[in-house]
């Protein structure tokens, strides 16, 4: 019977060690952009830009922006496989009936671009956030 219980505890203490890591956030997919707080930063120069932008601010007037910076930085880290579970509203769903242009997401991107090149992310860490996010085109873009 010590048998039987000291296989089932080594089998159940192999275990603990991934859903430890599954649950605990993924600071080396973060790194480049300095750990989530870093993203947070990053997250918040990018929506200052946005809403400053003459293109598209009109978008942003409206918003409830420290909800929207903690979406889009939760957005972003699951994206990047940092460990986050971003809980809001499809993008669809967030962009319906806004009228939104290539034009607007372009510009929107470039925004980010920017606010990711001012806190130093790598060129290829950038071009990796960016490419996951370019998929969306298809839920935001309306017109």
């Amino acid at each position: 019977m010590a048998r039987y219980s000291t296989l089932w505890a080594a089998s159940m203490l192999a275990w603990v060690p991934a859903l430890c890591i599954a649950q605990a956030p993924n600071e080396p997919a973060l790194a480049a952009y300095g750990g989530y707080e870093g993203l947070g930063k990053i997250t918040h120069d990018f929506v200052e830009r946005v809403q400053k932008n003459p293109k598209i601010g009109r978008f942003f007037k409206e918003a409830d922006i420290e909800r929207l910076e903690a979406m889009l930085t939760d957005q972003f880290c699951d994206v990047l496989g940092g460990g986050c579970k971003y809980s809001g509203k499809s993008m669809k769903e967030a962009h319906t009936n806004m009228k939104v242009a290539t034009a607007d997401f372009n510009a929107l991107a470039e925004d980010l671009q920017d606010a990711l090149t001012a806190a130093n992310v790598p060129t290829y860490q950038q071009n990796k956030l960016i490419a996951k996010l370019a998929p969306m085109h298809r839920d935001v873009v309306e017109k």
